[in-house]
Formats: C-alpha cells, structure tokens, sequence
C-alpha cells in the first residue's frame, strides 16, 4: 500500500510542479515532499503482518507430506524437522538460549518397549523489554514428532499426522514470524520450544522442564498449541484450552478476547482429562510432592473436540481450514503479545497445583 501511496504522490507532484515557473519549483516542491514522507511513513508503519493462509498451508504440507513419513521418533525425517523448524528460529530472529548458543538441544530417551532414542527440542526465545518483567517468561511450546509408518488402512500406511502436531508446530512457527515482522516487543521473555518425544511419554518437554535454560520459578505460563488446522467441530473463529478449572489462564485470555473475532471456549466436557495429554503436562509437574504437582500455570490451545483422524492415516493437511488456522495464529500472537505486559499474576485455582516457589 506504501508504494502505491508514493506512486500517486508523485504523480500529483510532477503534474503540478510542470504547470510552475522554473524559480518557483524549488521553492514549492519542498514542503510537499516532506509531507509527502511523512505520510508514506506513516502509512508504512500502521501496517500490520498477517500470516497468510498459503504460507501456513506450505508450511504444514511439507511437515505432514509423505515424504516425512509420519516423523517417527528416531528417524532421519525427525533430524531433517528439527533443522528445518530451527531454520525458521533463525529466519525469524529467534536466539539461542543455551550456554552453548545452539537452538538444537539433544538428548536421548529409552522406551517403555525397549531402546533408546536420541532426540533433539528445538529452543529459543525472543527477549523481554520491560526491565521489570523481562526476567520473567512465557513459554511458547509444540510437539513437532508423530507415529510413523504403521498398519495401512485403504491401502495407505504413513500416518502423516497433519493435526497432531504439524498445525501446532506451524502455529508455534507463526507466531514466531508475526513476532519478527511486526517488530512486537514483548514485555516479558518469549522461550520457544518445538519439543519432539511428545507420542512416547512427553519426553521432549520433559527434558526441557529438567533442563530449564531460565530459572523455571520465573516462568509466567506455558501456552501449547496442537491440534489447530481444524474448524469443523467448534466452527470458525472458536478454540478451547485445556484445564481451565486448574488456573486463572483462561480468565486473561478471556480478558483479552474482549471484542475479538476470535473466541475462548471454557466450557468443553474433556479439557480437563486432555490436560493430562499433552507437553503442558510436563510444565505443569516439574515437581511433584504428596500428591501435589509444583509447576508452571498453563493449557494446550485446541480447535477439535473429535479423535476421528488422530492417529489414522487419515490426519492430512488437505482437511484443514488454513483461513480460519491463519487468523487464528495472528490472534494468538497477539495474545501472548498482550500476556507479556499483563500486569495479572497467573495463579493455580486448584489445590492439586502450585507454583515451584510456594
């Protein structure tokens, strides 16, 4: 819109600058080319990036696609992921956090059937502003792992997990670029944490949460996002989050969807069992003490209550309602834009939680 602003302006400039005396230009011109920056400065900096439905849609194709064979714990597609996800940390500016300045971090888990995995989270954050929040962080997080190859159903058996967790990964992904494009300045510390491990035991997260590369008593709240490329069960424009009966989230979040087009369902019958499903788990129960989980306050963002396609070969971007996913990731990066500066605590509401300090 700037360039078509300027064309225009100048256009008018060369029109009425020809009708003048050749010693009155000088003198005419100036004033106008000055307002003239101004207002295609002006106009430039109002603009606001929004991620594109086609640009989301490219993103989770390539994750989901065949090609990536259902990213399988393990295997040389998970390598390839996790260097293309910390490729986009790095296109995004997106610092590593770790002493040894590496957004990959490894690590190696064994299986309840046997053997050991070597994995790898991608991590990283984007530092906060605000000197007195800014030691303080929000942690931004996604399980980038799936299933593999597994029995074929109707002749297909690459289980491409386009849902769980391609959507949130990119949903991570996009927040990171609004982030970046937007220049947002958070108030408090972004971590980003694209954690693999999810489908056999949250093992990604909780490496993270053992190794925390901040003091892990200075984490505000966890937001994980899986299962976002779907809108037929909700309807556009809706989403859930998981255990909202366990904390003060969901009450900020519905504070700042105040006159947005994006909206916070709190009242679905199985967030309170999926709490217990996800890597936010991991966050949520670093510690645990007679029967009580020390942690961070926090919940998985959600758009489908069906488990139709998770975990079916059937879990393919081609279902997915890339428009409604894409204002969804521009919601959210505003929402954790404005969780940032919140100046609320965020509290545990129920007696089975308490933050690490308490």
């Amino acid at each position: 819109m700037g360039g078509i602003i300027a064309y225009l302006v100048n256009k008018l400039l060369l029109i009425f600058v020809y009708s003048l005396p050749m010693n009155k230009i000088l003198l005419t011109i100036l004033p106008f080319l000055l307002l003239a920056t101004v207002s295609i400065h002006a106009q430039s900096s109002d603009e606001t990036y929004a991620l594109s439905a086609a640009e989301l849609g490219g993103w989770v194709n390539f994750l989901a696609s065949d090609e990536m064979k259902g990213r399988q714990n393990g295997s040389a597609e998970m390598e390839v992921a996790a260097s293309w996800i910390a490729g986009k940390f790095t296109e995004f500016g997106i610092k590593p956090v770790y002493s040894d300045g590496q957004l990959l971090q490894p690590y190696k888990f064994n299986s309840r059937r046997g053997g050991t995995y070597h994995e790898r989270n991608v991590v990283g954050m984007i530092e906060g502003t605000d000197p007195g929040k800014r030691d303080e962080f929000i942690i931004i997080s996604a399980h980038f792992d799936h299933v593999g190859i597994r029995q074929a159903v109707d002749g297909d058996s690459i289980y491409n997990g386009a849902d769980d967790n391609a959507a949130g990964t990119c949903t991570l992904l996009g927040l990171a670029k609004a982030f970046h494009k937007n220049n947002y300045q958070p108030g408090r510390t972004i971590l980003f944490a694209s954690v693999s491990g999810e489908e056999m035991g949250l093992h990604g997260s909780r490496h993270l949460a053992s190794n925390m590369p901040l003091p892990a008593e200075d984490a505000y709240a966890n937001i994980n996002f899986e299962m976002t490329g779907h809108s037929e069960d909700l309807g556009t424009g809706n989403y859930f989050m998981t255990g909202c009966s366990f904390s003060n989230l969901d009450d900020l979040i519905q504070e700042f969807n105040k006159d947005k087009s994006f909206t916070l369902i709190d009242t679905v019958a199985m967030g309170d069992r999926l709490f217990y499903m996800s890597d936010n788990l991991a966050f949520a129960r670093i510690e645990r003490e007679e029967g009580v989980s020390k942690g961070i306050p926090c919940g998985t963002f959600v758009t489908t209550t069906s488990a139709k396609h998770i975990h079916t070969p059937q879990d393919e971007a081609e279902f997915f309602d890339f428009e409604n996913m894409a204002g969804l990731v521009n919601h959210f990066a505003e929402m954790v834009l404005w969780l940032s500066h919140c100046d609320k605590d965020i509290v545990w509401t129920d007696p089975k939680f308490t933050r690490l300090e308490e």
